[in-house]
């Protein structure tokens, strides 16, 4: 390159400097060299086109990238804070400039040069030029216009209306403008390059003076750019910016991610392309920001980025954060029209990700009860009796985060089943069953079996209760209990009609009661798996499924917190028959009656009348989960026991022999507890090794009426 087109390019960056900072910063003031001609006839009436026929037809068509930092058009303009950046930008006229062409340059983005001729005007008197660089001052920063039209409000040819300006000594008579930095009079350029060594150094030193005067007066308004409105205006241009640069857009990020004065670099290159060809090989300040960028522009992943600081509720047991309820990880009210609900039992809906696919299929659904959109007061707004979301979480020492639901069905792997955005709608309505009034239908429990469903698809099931009254504090009755089906991952259900309906009593459903199904009126399902002795986790097949038993173990417990628990069978594909149905009866099992199923959970024996009557009861079950636990190679139980304590035991087959009860959480230490649900994928490879010695779970708290995610340590029971 020789050194006046150097000289060109190089003043030409100067100004754009200064341009780059003012767009950034949304300071209303124009980038321009003023010339020393005096001549009122140089410049363009601000009521008056310019016209500049001559050069225009010899001018090449700006790129994309030019044209983003043209000055004041005709047309409208594409965003209206991008408007309110540009506007002032009046282009002033240039008296028949020619343009060197910069050698070996593909793109058309220097002017062809012509023949040389006299110049037809004559060349202004030498002096010493002043190049100006409009002063950054943060209260200049313009309101956004009315319309979405540019601005065009003309640069005013009185010197005092123009912001302070910093000259620039030993640099040569330019005239400037961001359409087209690169025109220069050929009469200048002609006689700049008769001294080339005294040039380029006076060019560097003017260079320096710019940015060693902007950067400073950058650094003063960072305080404003990261205010709210300051933002919003610059974060338009800054998106393009980024996408010229391939690094995405920083829309995602909370604050922006690095200097002033890096971004306003960064706009001036983007605004000239071959300054980047020019510039980026040997300049590592300019190189420097958008490597810092493209770190900081990675999007915000809320399952691994979100921070919680665990709460200690016992020496084995903590609190990671909610999810449900507003803001935090999920913000259920704003996002999903969920202010308050309970329960959340968990299940792995049992399909494998399709990596050929946008989205995981392979995920944990979670079942809720009574839904209310308001936060306070609790339990009021918009009531739903249950509704269900979808997670991919893995990494669940921050929470358990639900993606955005999509409506209708195509959402069937979105975060929640939806009919209107952002609104969970209700999933199993009232299929009236029941005689009498209800209330309510509440899940209590839930499982996937693959290839029971239409075509082979992966059927979910949920076993729900019809509440027909709400009575005392930790007491409610039933009509019956029943199971509903989905095949298309919990966006549709429908319920199986006769063969699954338990009645809880006489005269309380449409269909018979048979004795022992009172004791089924709540649930928990698991599997029993053939593991392996030494790893504990479960074996597979040649499919890749997990190997079991082929039954599905359905706990059960009479409607309210007072009953204890009961154990029966089913295979597999007849899961919605009750009468294939087999009952624990303390010894084996026995199929086809309800009425031989025996307390699984050892009892306590007393005596009166001298010896004559004894009595045997059993702990009291409320709102149990059942899983098996690779890492404690055990059946896990967990429910509230007669004093709203969370306990937990274990066996090693789920009809037991059943531990002894070790405490979780007492009721003291988080009042109104109750409904622990497991996590289905504790202590599974779904999460890391680390993290497989925990036991994940969900927790309901009544005061609030959230629903919380816990963590016990499993070194520690």
């Amino acid at each position: 390159m020789d050194a006046s087109a150097y000289i060109g390019r190089v003043g030409g960056l100067a100004v754009a400097l200064g341009v780059g900072a003012a767009v950034m910063l949304g300071s209303p003031g124009t980038a321009f060299a003023e010339t020393t001609d005096t001549d009122p006839t140089s410049q363009a009436d601000p009521g008056e086109p310019s016209e500049p026929a001559a050069e225009e037809k010899d001018s090449p068509e700006l790129s994309e990238d030019e044209e983003a930092v043209e000055g004041p058009s005709d047309e409208p303009a594409d965003d209206p804070e991008e408007a309110d950046e540009l506007e002032g930008l009046d282009e002033p006229a240039i008296d028949e400039p020619v343009v060197v062409e910069e050698p070996k340059v593909e793109e058309p983005k220097v002017v062809e040069e012509p023949k040389v001729e006299e110049p037809k005007v004559e060349e202004p008197k030498v002096e010493e030029p002043k190049v100006e660089v409009a002063k950054v001052e943060p209260a200049l920063v313009p309101e956004a216009p009315a319309t979405g039209q540019r601005s065009a409000r003309p640069r005013s040819k009185e010197g005092p209306a123009d912001p302070p300006t910093v000259a620039l000594d030993k640099a040569e008579t330019l005239s400037v403008t961001v359409e087209d930095a690169r025109s220069i009079n050929a009469t200048e350029i002609t006689r700049q390059a008769e001294q080339p060594t005294a040039a380029v150094e006076s060019v560097v030193e003017s260079l320096t003076e710019v940015v060693q005067t902007v950067v400073p007066q950058t650094a003063a308004v960072v305080s404003a750019m990261t205010a709210p409105t300051a933002a919003r205006s610059s974060a338009p241009v800054i998106n393009r910016l980024l996408a010229a640069f391939g690094l995405g857009s920083l829309r995602n990020l909370p604050s922006l991610p690095s200097p002033a004065w890096a971004l306003s670099a960064l706009m001036t290159l983007t605004s000239r392309r071959e300054f980047e060809r020019s510039l980026a090989s040997r300049s590592v300040t300019t190189s420097q920001p958008a490597v810092a960028l493209a770190a900081a522009a990675a999007p915000y992943d809320p399952a691994k980025d979100y921070q919680v600081t665990p709460v200690s509720v016992s020496a084995n047991t903590v609190r990671v954060t909610n999810v449900t309820g507003p803001g935090g990880l999920n913000n259920t009210t704003t996002r999903f029209g969920i202010g308050g609900t309970d329960l959340g039992i968990m299940w792995d809906n049992g399909i494998p990700d399709n990596p050929n696919t946008a989205v995981n299929e392979h995920q944990v659904l979670v079942a809720f009860g009574d839904t209310f959109s308001n936060r306070t007061p609790v339990r009021t707004g918009v009531w739903r009796m249950n509704t269900l979301f979808r997670s991919t979480d893995t990494v669940l020492s921050n929470g358990m985060y639900v993606k955005d639901g999509i409506v209708h069905d195509p959402g069937m792997y979105s975060g929640s089943p939806m009919s209107d955005p952002n609104f969970s709608r209700e999933i199993i309505g009232n299929y009236h069953y029941g005689i009498g009034t209800e209330v309510t239908m509440i899940p209590t429990a839930a499982i996937s079996v693959p290839g029971a469903g239409k075509n082979g698809a992966t059927r979910q099931y949920i076993n729900y209760m019809a509440v027909k009254s709400w009575d005392t504090p930790g007491r409610w009755t039933t009509n019956y209990s029943a199971i509903a089906y989905s095949d298309d991952n919990g966006q549709n259900w429908t319920v199986v009609p006769p063969s699954s309906v338990r009645p809880a009593a006489a005269g309380r459903s449409t269909l018979p009661f048979v004795n022992g199904e009172q004791n089924f009126q709540q649930g928990a399902y698991t599997r029993k798996y053939t593991v392996d002795p030494v790893t504990g986790k479960p074996m597979k097949d040649a499919s890749g499924r997990e190997i079991t038993d082929g039954y599905i173990y359905s706990y059960g417990t009479p409607a309210g917190r007072a009953g204890t628990a009961y154990v029966s069978r089913v295979a597999e594909a007849d899961i919605l028959d009750k009468t294939k149905y087999q009952y624990w009866n303390g010894t084996s099992w026995t199929p086809g009656n309800p009425a031989a199923a025996k307390p699984i959970l050892p009892g306590t024996t007393t005596s009166s009348f001298f010896g004559l009557i004894k009595t045997t009861t059993h702990p009291a079950v409320s709102e149990m989960s059942v899983q098996y636990n690779s890492y404690e190679k055990k059946y896990i139980m967990l429910y509230g026991d007669k004093n709203n304590n969370i306990v937990m035991r274990k066996a090693d087959s789920p009809e037991g022999p059943w531990s002894t009860p070790v405490t979780l959480v007492a009721a003291s230490k988080m009042p109104g507890l109750y409904a622990p649900m497991i996590h289905p994928w504790s202590s599974t490879d779904n999460l890391t090794a680390e993290e497989q010695k925990y036991l994940y779970w969900n927790l309901s708290t009544w005061d609030d009426y959230q629903v919380k995610l816990m963590r016990t340590d499993l070194t520690k029971v």
